[in-house]
């Protein structure tokens, strides 16, 4: 049994900011229970494809037919490679040059088990 503690926060996290308008709370909302789907397929093409940018995995991630029937394009995904970060999922390889900004950008891996 777990034992709640003063620095416990079981709210989950937000998607929109404060001082941002109703409907983007609105997207937020429906959006919400597909992060973790989102997260997954982000994941998927790390661990499918090896190193990439963020850029370009959520380029691969939002071409495929499960993605569309997320609803979600490629910056929708590449927003999740903060939240795997987070998590300990991905790590940092190295850089390059991406294919999808031109400029040269960080690129990630999925992270060893």
């Amino acid at each position: 049994m777990h034992q709640p503690t003063l620095f416990d926060d079981e709210r989950p996290p937000k998607i929109a900011r404060d001082s941002d308008p109703e409907t983007s709370h609105d997207a937020a909302a429906e959006m919400l229970p597909k992060l973790s789907a989102l997260e997954s397929r982000m994941a998927d093409v790390w661990r499918q494809n090896g190193p990439l940018t963020a850029n370009e995995a959520a380029d691969i991630a939002a071409l495929t037919e499960y993605t569309q029937s997320l609803g979600a394009n490629a910056e929708t995904y590449r927003k999740r490679y903060d939240a795997l970060l987070k998590k300990n999922r991905i790590v940092a390889d190295g850089k390059k040059r991406c294919r999808i900004s031109g400029k040269l950008a960080t690129v990630y891996r999925i992270k060893d088990d």
